[in-house]
């Protein structure tokens, strides 16, 4: 029972290790998405920092291009936006926050554009 619960206790350690990993710290250049100091045009999740500890927004992209859902957060940690891109354009439902994490209004967006 004992070797059981080892077992199972260092599966655990070790797929929630290698998610972790899986996430990159991004930066921006020249309106493209490339990992930290990377050379390539980045495809995966990952985390643009406002500094060494506080996250700006956290997403998706397919090389170097927002895609599928981004999460942008205040200063203070709190939400500020969230909606998806599809292709480096907006799209679908945007959902903005106030500083005091109340809903401040939606958008619906197609191609980048606001949809009225």
């Amino acid at each position: 029972m004992k070797k059981k619960l080892l077992i199972l206790l260092a599966v655990i350690i070790l797929f929630g290790c290698s998610d972790k990993d899986s996430v990159k710290k991004i930066e921006f250049r020249k309106e493209i998405i490339y990992t930290l100091n990377g050379d390539r045009p980045y495809t995966g999740e990952g985390i643009l920092y406002y500094d060494k500890d506080n996250i700006e927004s956290r997403g998706y992209s397919k090389n170097g291009i927002p895609d599928k859902e981004w999460i942008y957060y205040f200063y203070n940690g709190k939400l500020k936006r969230k909606g998806s891109y599809k292709n480096g354009k907006m799209d679908g439902q945007w959902i903005y926050y106030y500083h005091s994490g109340e809903i401040e209004g939606k958008v619906n967006y197609r191609d980048g554009k606001e949809i009225k």
